[in-house]
Order: C-alpha cells, then sequence, then structure tokens
C-alpha cells in the first residue's frame, strides 16, 4: 500500500436502507417482547464502516461493500445479546476475509453502573473470504465498558474462535478480534461510534505445512441510536 491512500466514499442507499431495515426488525422483535416479565430493557442499533489498513490489502476506502451494522441489548444490565457485521470491499481483499458476523450472548459480572462493566460472554462467528466460501464456529469473549462522561464512555471487547475448521488450502483456522474505542451521544437518542479494531486470522497451510497468520486492522466509524 502506498503512504497516500486516498479513502472514497461511494454510498448506496439501497444498501444502506436494506441493511438499516434488517437492524430495525430484529431490535424491533426483541423489544417487543412483554417488558413487564422480562425487566428493564436498553439497546442500540446502528450502522458502521471497517476503514481497513492492512498489507493483506490493496486498498483502505469507505464504499457500499464496506458498510456493515450492530445491534445490542441489555436486559435489566445484566444479560446482553449483541449482533454485528464487519465488511470489506471484496474486490480489495487479497488474502484475509472480508465479512465477518458474530452473534454473541453476554453476562455481565461486575456492573456498578449502566455505562461501567465487565461482561463475559459466549457467541458465534462466521468468517467469509471471498469466492473461496466461508467458515464459522463458537467463540468466547471479554466486554467491558468505563463511563467518562454521561454522554461519553470508553469500551473494549475481544473474541477468540480456536476451532474454525478448514476452507480451501487453510486447516485449523482460528480467529481472534479485538476492538476498542469510545462512544458519544451528543444528541437523545443518538449515539456516534469511533474505535480502532485488529483481527487476525491463524492457520495451517495444507500444501507447506507450515503457519500463517493474516490480519487486518484500520478505524471503525458509526452511528445510530440508542434508547
Amino acid at each position: 500500500m502506498t503512504e497516500d491512500v486516498k479513502i472514497i466514499a461511494i454510498y448506496s442507499w439501497s444498501d444502506f436502507l436494506r441493511l438499516a431495515a434488517r437492524l430495525i426488525l430484529i431490535v424491533g422483535l426483541l423489544v417487543a417482547l412483554p417488558a413487564r416479565a422480562l425487566g428493564p430493557i436498553d439497546g442500540e442499533a446502528g450502522m458502521l464502516t471497517w476503514v481497513v489498513d492492512t498489507d493483506n490489502y490493496t486498498d483502505a476506502s469507505i464504499d457500499t461493500a464496506s458498510i456493515g451494522g450492530y445491534a445490542e441489548l441489555w436486559l435489566d444490565q445484566r444479560w446482553g445479546f449483541r449482533t454485528a457485521l464487519y465488511r470489506v470491499s471484496e474486490d480489495a481483499v487479497s488474502m484475509a476475509p472480508d465479512e465477518q458476523t458474530v452473534v454473541d450472548l453476554k453476562y455481565r459480572l461486575v456492573s456498578p453502573t449502566d455505562n461501567t462493566y465487565v461482561a463475559l460472554g459466549l457467541g458465534w462467528e462466521q468468517d467469509r473470504f471471498g469466492t473461496e466460501g466461508d467458515t464459522s464456529a463458537a467463540r468466547v469473549l471479554i466486554d467491558s465498558r468505563i463511563g467518562v462522561l454521561g454522554a461519553l464512555y470508553l469500551y473494549g471487547e475481544a473474541g477468540w474462535a480456536p476451532q474454525m475448521g478448514d476452507l480451501g488450502l487453510r486447516e485449523d483456522l482460528s480467529s481472534i478480534s479485538v476492538e476498542t474505542g469510545l462512544v458519544l451521544d451528543p444528541l437523545p437518542f443518538v449515539s456516534l461510534r469511533l474505535a480502532w479494531r485488529y483481527h487476525i486470522t491463524d492457520y495451517t497451510g495444507s500444501i507447506t505445512g507450515t503457519s500463517m497468520r493474516e490480519t487486518s486492522y484500520g478505524v471503525i466509524l458509526g452511528g445510530g441510536i440508542h434508547w
């Protein structure tokens, strides 16, 4: 990659609307559950883009293929459910995954306030490697948040999928994802997200038998609504 990378913004309203509709449907169905029986429900949903900068990619850009999304719900500030989609343009990818989907169930071990906690969880991750196909497996995760001000908090999360099987010339795939950043609520019900994400894929080459690693990392930009 060259040092002067131009970020090209090409947005398709149809892609935005399709993804937003899916997120709204998921969140709406979950929120529609009997709140009286379940207890207080807090949540957030929105869109994000991952501006990847790595040797495994030939370009770092923002376009319709790099638009993803996220949705998260917390029940009684104790049990949490989160799903997220991270995408990179398939045309720009050389080796590393161009799409990652995660679904997690979390439990807060320590939660002195709504915006300060430490949680552990179990989930499922699916990674797609362009036309080669995809592979998926269970993962474990740790999630933490520190409230700085009423409208600002820092967060960090890490997930590990140790056994993602084989795909093509890759054997014994495993995945590690780390994301850390900050979320600002400038207006009621509005959230803005700025973070850094690092994703590692380890595997053994089926031909060479040697251990290999593919990495992707870059800035996460996102925004949505919370309640």
